[in-house]
């Protein structure tokens, strides 16, 4: 009885290193209403509205990633933000669903972003469900002015 912990201890490491581990494949997500999976912005002033409903300013705060509706079983989701102006970035981050509901995943304020220390944001979709978009918010007013890049991919 005394040697049964050694023994499992030795089974369970040969048993970890025989088992081979399935890595992750991971798929660029295009954006809506842009080319390619990657988007560069400079972070905009709050939109200005008029009396008259037009706004006088528009701002630039929203970014989204159309999910294909074909083969699109993705486990997760992985958001990646750099920046190379250091500095605060208020960013939240949400998977959007066609019954015009949205999953927040990520909402934080002062999100210290460096040009060798990117932000790497993980979320998984619903069980049974997927997302048909993923949208990343990027404003507040230290950032106003400072350039950012995002990307999204969805992993399997």
């Amino acid at each position: 009885m005394g040697c049964r912990f050694p023994v499992l201890s030795f089974l369970t490491i040969f048993l970890s290193l025989q088992i081979p581990v399935k890595a992750e494949t991971c798929t660029p997500i295009p954006l809506v209403g842009g080319e390619g999976s990657t988007v560069t912005k400079s972070v905009s002033q709050p939109t200005i509205p008029s009396l008259f409903g037009v706004n006088i300013t528009s701002n630039n705060w929203n970014t989204d990633w159309a999910v294909p509706s074909q083969n699109n079983n993705f486990r997760n989701y992985l958001v990646t933000v750099s920046s190379k102006d250091n500095g605060p970035f208020k960013i939240r981050m949400y998977l959007k669903y066609n019954d015009q509901t949205a999953d927040e995943f990520f909402n934080q304020e002062g999100v210290n972003i460096t040009a060798d220390k990117p932000l790497k944001i993980k979320s998984s979709p619903r069980p049974n469900s997927q997302p048909y978009q993923v949208n990343l918010f990027v404003n507040g007013l230290e950032s106003l002015g400072k350039t950012y890049t995002a990307t999204v991919m969805g992993c399997r």
